[in-house]
């Protein structure tokens, strides 16, 4: 192994084992950083140069100049270090998502005692960050977004906490590890027709075509169809030019089964039964739900959709899934 990797596994040990993961975090001396920002080091090396200056030609004033800013400066880093003590962090709710969607955590922040914080600056991606201002005796939630490609649960990565505040001559950060996850359901993927199993007599009967209610699937688009027919999305995808098929059902019961969608590898299976499983909760259909060891009675609602999207996100998968996973 090469000497940085192991650098690298023993700092991030020892950053761990400062601040452990939990479901609160309140910011502490050991384990906030600060160091001088370029602008910071430009400054420092200002006050040095005007007092080379005042030394060699014995100036007063240049002097008294210099020390001036040097106190600036160490003024700086206190308040700089008091913007991030004392602040706590946990996670409010974890929304549930789609792979290769954004998961969003509500983050609630909270002052230290007769504090305020500044200018804040959290995220998980250096790229992707939330400003955010907690007040004095005041409560504070924002929302960020972590990036996921792979279903099941989502416990993010150590997520950074910094601000530049007051004047940008010092960079204050700490690494917080909370303890929240959130579900990530297979991405869906659509398909021309459901992946129904064989009906029973027990399934209603279709209506005639001016009863349509139900939507069924996708068809080649015919000239003079409704534009509002149109699957648009799919034509954005480049995926052709189609119709949304409609009809409607009396007592409406579907069974979406894994032995329907043959040839198919595990997650294209699943991904298409989820997005057939959020098609028909847009409905009032019965559907339930035939995975290899596992079958989910026929329902409909929020709830029942919830437990079918959360069969498909855990498929195959233990019940926790450690550590952020950016696919």
């Amino acid at each position: 192994m090469r000497l940085p990797d192991t650098l690298t596994h023993w700092f991030w040990h020892w950053v761990v084992r400062r601040a452990p993961r939990a479901e609160s975090v309140r910011l502490r001396h050991k384990s906030i950083y600060v160091l001088p920002t370029v602008q910071g080091i430009g400054f420092l090396l200002v006050v040095a140069l005007l007092w080379l200056l005042g030394t060699n030609y014995e100036n007063n004033l240049v002097l008294a100049s210099a020390f001036l800013l040097l106190s600036l400066m160490t003024v700086s880093v206190v308040h700089a270090f008091r913007n991030l003590s004392g602040l706590t962090l946990s996670v409010q709710r974890a929304h549930p998502t789609f792979a290769g969607e954004w998961a969003e955590f509500d983050l609630l922040l909270q002052p230290a005692s007769g504090s305020r914080h500044e200018a804040l600056l959290l995220g998980w991606d250096r790229d992707l960050t939330v400003e955010a201002d907690v007040p004095l005796r005041a409560e504070r939630t924002v929302t960020l977004a972590y990036r996921v490609r792979r279903r099941g649960w989502l416990v993010p990565e150590r997520l950074r906490v910094q601000s530049y505040y007051p004047l940008g001559l010092f960079r204050v950060w700490s690494w917080v590890h909370l303890d929240g996850r959130a579900l990530v359901y297979p991405a869906p993927r659509s398909s021309d027709h459901p992946p129904q199993a064989h009906l029973s007599g027990e399934v209603g009967e279709q209506l005639s075509a001016e009863n349509q209610e139900e939507f069924q699937g996708f068809r080649p688009y015919q000239a003079g169809a409704p534009m509002a027919h149109v699957a648009w999305k799919l034509y954005a995808r480049e995926q052709g030019l189609y119709l949304k098929d409609y009809a409607g059902y009396q007592n409406e019961q579907v069974w979406l089964d894994w032995d329907a969608l043959p040839g198919l590898d595990q997650e294209s299976r699943l991904s298409r039964l989820c997005f057939w499983a959020v098609e028909y909760g847009k409905t009032s259909a019965e559907y339930g739900l035939r995975l290899p060891g596992l079958d989910i009675p026929l329902g409909r609602g929020q709830a029942h959709q919830e437990r079918v999207l959360r069969a498909l996100a855990l498929y195959g998968m233990p019940e926790l899934t450690e550590g952020g996973d950016r696919g």
